[in-house]
């Protein structure tokens, strides 16, 4: 793989909180525009691998090497989507821009988000009556909105029903090669592994996982 291709690299000796070790000598390669899936049981380590890429759990210098855009920014679709509930779908979905739109710039942008995740007419709608397949492509379409080149997906999915979860699986993949925006999606599901990603990561073969917290879902880990 090229320089110019690679748009992440991770290389982590070993992360820990406190005195307890998540797991060691994690390794993995992102090409700009791939999909890839870190497929792994609850609590082994895969939601504390996505918010060290994100910046929000330290790492030490170099572990976590991105590519040198200018303009490099991250999507982070969690579990739960994080909505605001006095702010109405279209409201939501415009906190993503990056720049200061005139109103008719802003509906313009709004209706073409609202189409691309199949969410047309809701632009009024509360937040409150959103089924959670609704909710998580409104949480989709603002962080597309920011025009990432990463989007990491933190089993985005896992609340809904099996039909919804494989439907939306297949939509966001489509938008995402569409947009050529490379993603890491982390599971426990291998179907939803499938159908969304280019490349399947089984954690075991990718890490040293530290066995005594593989199975604790207590933790966010």
């Amino acid at each position: 793989m090229s320089k110019e291709e690679q748009l992440v690299e991770v290389n982590i000796e070993s992360k820990t909180f406190g005195k307890d070790l998540v797991f060691s000598k994690l390794k993995l390669s992102l090409q700009r525009g791939e999909i890839i899936s870190i497929f792994g049981p609850s609590g082994c380590g895969k939601t504390t691998l996505l918010r060290m890429i994100a910046g929000l759990e330290p790492a030490v210098e170099n572990e976590i090497q991105l590519a040198k855009d200018d303009d490099f920014s991250i999507g982070f679709i969690f579990q739960k989507p994080i909505l605001y509930p006095h702010l109405n779908v279209g409201k939501n979905i415009l906190l993503g821009s990056k720049q200061k739109l005139s109103r008719d710039k802003k509906l313009n942008v709004l209706k073409k988000s609202l189409a691309m995740v199949n969410l047309s007419g809701y632009d009024s709608r509360k937040i409150t009556t959103l089924s959670g397949g609704e909710s998580q492509r409104v949480a989709l379409a603002r962080a597309l909105l920011a025009e990432p080149n990463l989007i990491l997906l933190d089993e985005p999915f896992s609340s809904l029903d099996v039909d919804s979860r494989r439907q939306l699986a297949k939509d966001v993949k489509n938008i995402l090669k569409q947009k050529s925006i490379a993603a890491i999606h982390v599971s426990h599901d291998i179907e939803e592994a499938k159908i969304i990603s280019d490349r399947i990561l089984l954690w075991d073969e990718i890490c040293e996982p530290n066995s005594t917290s593989n199975n604790n879902e207590d933790v966010q880990r």
